[in-house]
């Protein structure tokens, strides 16, 4: 397909999505699908137009507070919020086709405008927060991808202050910069920009700021794979560390590869999926573009995202939709069963699964000596073989 076109495509299929999304979330549509966005209007702060973080506490970072802030202010009353929000969701959608679009360019690949069309797309699309997320991610990729690397901190800046899981990217980002003084200069402007959207809360009310973190560390296991080991909720805090220790496992390991920026992004987000003890539904949003980034076609994703889109819709038909045995958990596991599987297939068709098992136990091996070691056996016993055919000796050889 033709760049440009590829680019439209994509528009149109995000596009499509979303207002597939927006008809399926409004809270007016019947039938009607669950959606945090809309259960926040429930909150008397939310509804009355109190200031997240000054007159209430709210449990996401604060681009995301200032985003729902937002939305209440122009909407006025429910409908308008949710309009207002969709609005919003729409622009940053279109906003991630086309930084996908740059990225792929940038890199020399097509993009595939189906991925924007995934059920997680229109299930998820007016949600939560993660298409705003997703946005600043990119848009960081793309600057760093060109050179702009003050402009990547800053962006990436701004996906950590809207969800936290990016942090795990600043390694990524600063292990593609060359220069101490450039990486220091990446690290201080993640971290002044961060602290703009966050020093004048801590300020005005640390105590509904600093809630936000307490929240998060004492939530229990949302639809993560583990579940199914530590099924008693008495055990969680000991399953926290156990998925904390897979996910740094997996993070140094990715890392320490010699994989490509794009596909280190796509890996160390995927690791993060994988360790974390909340993986919502809405979390797949971060890794879709990422996918039609790279061009991972494999039936893997479909099962990966299909799973995902049963997983909300299943939730309100079971007693108790987070403990494992219940049908939104079977979808949760099967789900990063086939999340495995991408990063099989991806690490693969990169070389890195070779690279990482066979190739470097080969080299742990020569640089024990072993193989030149062998090797000079070798030559000694072909030389000695050949001195015995030249002599006419019966003698056996090797």
């Amino acid at each position: 397909m033709d760049s440009r076109n590829s680019l439209y495509a994509s528009i149109s299929a995000i596009s499509s999505g979303i207002l597939l999304s927006f008809v399926l979330h409004n809270p007016y549509s019947v039938p009607n699908i669950y959606s945090d966005i809309v259960s926040f209007w429930s909150r008397i702060w939310v509804s009355q137009g109190q200031f997240p973080y000054v007159q209430s506490f709210f449990e996401y970072p604060t681009i995301s507070g200032l985003i729902l802030y937002s939305a209440r202010v122009i909407g006025g009353n429910l409908i308008g919020y949710y309009d207002a929000f969709s609005f919003f969701s729409f622009i940053a959608a279109i906003g991630v086709a086309w930084s996908s679009w740059k990225i792929t360019r940038t890199i020399g690949r097509n993009l595939n405008p189906v991925f924007f069309l995934m059920p997680s797309i229109i299930i998820y699309g007016i949600y939560n927060f993660d298409l705003f997320h997703i946005l600043f991610i990119l848009l960081s990729l793309q600057a760093l991808l060109i050179g702009r690397k003050s402009l990547s901190g800053i962006m990436l800046a701004l996906a950590i202050a809207t969800k936290l899981t990016s942090v795990v990217l600043i390694p990524v980002y600063l292990l593609e910069i060359k220069g101490s003084r450039e990486r220091l200069k990446f690290i201080a402007i993640i971290s002044s920009v961060f602290s703009m959207f966050n020093v004048p809360f801590i300020l005005i009310n640390f105590g509904n700021w600093f809630q936000t973190f307490t929240f998060l560390r004492n939530w229990g296991l949302e639809d993560a794979w583990y579940v199914w080991i530590f099924q008693n909720p008495a055990s969680w805090d000991y399953a926290k560390y156990f998925g904390f220790g897979i996910m740094g496992v997996l993070l140094i390991r990715i890392y320490a590869s010699k994989a490509s920026l794009v596909t280190k992004t796509f890996l160390a987000l995927a690791a993060y999926l994988l360790g974390t003890y909340i993986y919502a539904p809405q979390f797949n949003l971060l890794l879709i573009p990422l996918v039609a980034i790279v061009g991972l076609e494999d039936v893997s994703v479909y099962l990966w995202d299909a799973f995902n889109a049963l997983i909300i819709l299943t939730w309100f038909i079971q007693p108790n939709p987070v403990m494992a045995g219940s049908i939104p958990q079977i979808f949760a596991l099967l789900r990063d069963v086939a999340l495995v599987g991408m990063t099989l297939v991806l690490l693969n068709r990169e070389g890195l699964l070779k690279a990482t098992v066979v190739t470097r136990l080969f080299q742990r091996i020569r640089k024990q000596g072993v193989l030149d070691d062998f090797s000079s056996i070798r030559l000694n016993v072909i030389k000695s073989r050949f001195r015995r055919e030249k002599l006419g000796s019966k003698t056996p050889t090797l």
